[in-house]
């Protein structure tokens, strides 16, 4: 009898279990209510569309409008060259482009700064795409011939799809002058679509004041791309603000920058001297 009721009694709390499992289970109706758990994407914050570490290596890469000098007290291009390898690319500019006859100081200051590993880049401008680019390439043809130039810095570039093809074909002829010397640089000096990827290697998307740059914001799309492809200059920035300006544009996944405390009408007919420049230059190395 005894064992009999040990059986019974087991039966009966395994069957009261089991009912107590069924109640407790959810019904069909309260299983589609139940929302899943949805994962935050993230906002952009003020340093970007996204951010990147914050121990990004840039390169310094230098609007050089100042003559040809060395071994002179105050020799701008003395500091720039004893720059490198943070300094990574300059420009020459003898008059608005080649000049009309070649000047030997360029051409042998073009020869110094490639001898610091620095990339020397001639400029000419488009105005925005109207001027004629049988011209535009004349000018180029002269930066290679008199200057030996590492490539080609294109200023004044529109920043509207419709005018990429004219880009697009000045980036072709240059990338014809030489297999390895063909370095192309756009600047629009502002936000570009993306069609412009493909019509220079370099795209300077910023060109203005520290003030202005607090509150500039790169397009989504470049994010899609290394940091190596865009550049940001900020000129009229204080030493007290020079440190955020660099990480701003780390964090706006600029792989060239370049600021200065200098302002308009000319921002780039100087360099930044004492421990501004040692500090930019470390910050921007590290």
């Amino acid at each position: 009898m005894k064992r009999k009721f040990v059986k019974s009694s087991l039966a009966l709390m395994m069957l009261a279990l089991l009912f107590s499992l069924l109640a407790s289970m959810p019904t069909a109706a309260s299983v589609s209510a139940v929302k899943p758990t949805r994962t935050r994407t993230p906002t952009a914050t003020a340093a970007g569309p996204t951010a990147t570490p914050a121990n990004l290596i840039q390169k310094l890469a230098i609007p050089s409008y100042v003559y040809p000098c060395t071994g002179t007290s105050g020799c701008y291009w003395d500091q720039l060259n004893n720059g490198a390898p943070t300094v990574g690319l300059a420009i020459i500019n003898p008059n608005s482009g080649p000049g009309a006859s070649k000047d030997q100081n360029y051409a042998d200051q073009t020869v110094r700064t490639q001898a610091k590993g620095i990339l020397v880049t001639g400029y000419v401008h488009t105005s925005y795409g109207a001027r004629a680019a049988a011209t535009v390439k004349s000018e180029v043809d002269l930066f290679y011939t008199w200057y030996g130039v590492d490539g080609i810095f294109f200023d004044e570039v529109n920043n509207v799809c419709t005018t990429q093809a004219y880009y697009q074909d000045l980036y072709n002829y240059v990338k014809s002058k030489s297999p390895t010397k063909n370095k192309v640089v756009l600047n629009p000096g502002t936000n570009v679509p993306e069609c412009y990827i493909t019509a220079g290697d370099i795209l300077l998307t910023f060109e203005s004041t520290y003030s202005s740059y607090l509150s500039f914001q790169p397009d989504a799309w470049v994010n899609n791309y290394p940091a190596s492809r865009f550049w940001h200059l900020v000129y009229g920035t204080t030493q007290a603000n020079m440190p955020n300006a660099i990480q701003l544009s780390k964090n706006r996944r600029a792989g060239w920058v370049y600021v200065t405390p200098d302002g308009l009408p000319n921002p780039w007919d100087t360099l930044p001297t004492g421990t501004y420049w040692t500090d930019e230059l470390t910050r921007a190395g590290s």
